[in-house]
């Protein structure tokens, strides 16, 4: 009972993503141009408000089936350790994007927080050292592994910087489970 509970979490989760999507396609302005902003002071709410925002229907189909996924996973291990480690890669992972993205762009898209939480659960039996943790890791380095050559790469229209801290922000939040399981 309780995995169907982190479906139905995950799953509303990113409906969010997409009601957001289609009131932005409805309203008269864009909510897109309310994304991260590099060094723009009157961008920091973008830090928080970027993975909620897609540039098209495409780029929202192509994050929502895996972070259905891994919210499921990570729910399912521990939706308190989630939550914390979600506001980690949010914060943190997007902070690091505002101070060093390039200038003159917009960052929009929930790739940071599945590259952070594909960080998270590919660190967290590193750091936790308990089997259930390991096998998780395990398991999501055989599934999404190959995703961490993307981090080597540059592609034009693509927040590389996006995806690069949010995997880092994840890894971090990992760490910081381990001063939770001492607790």
């Amino acid at each position: 009972m309780k995995i169907w509970q982190n479906i139905q979490t995950a799953l509303a989760a990113v409906a969010t993503l997409w009601l957001v999507y289609f009131i932005d396609f409805f309203l008269p302005i864009d909510l897109r141009r309310y994304g991260l902003r590099p060094r723009q002071l009157d961008s920091l709410a973008g830090v928080v408000f970027t993975p909620f925002l897609h540039i098209d229907l495409r780029h929202l189909i192509a994050n929502s089936g895996i972070l259905v996924v891994l919210l499921t996973v990570s729910l399912s291990f521990s939706r308190k350790l989630t939550l914390g480690a979600l506001w980690i890669i949010i914060l943190v992972g997007g902070g690091l994007v505002w101070l060093s993205a390039k200038g003159g762009t917009i960052h929009i898209g929930a790739s940071g927080v599945i590259f952070g939480l594909i960080g998270f659960l590919m660190c967290l039996g590193i750091f936790r050292r308990d089997w259930k943790a390991l096998i998780i890791s395990l398991v999501i380095f055989l599934l999404y592994g190959g995703a961490l050559q993307s981090l080597l790469i540059y592609v034009p229209g693509i927040s590389w910087t996006g995806h690069l801290f949010g995997f880092i922000s994840g890894v971090l939040a990992a760490w910081w489970t381990r001063a939770a399981k001492k607790k």
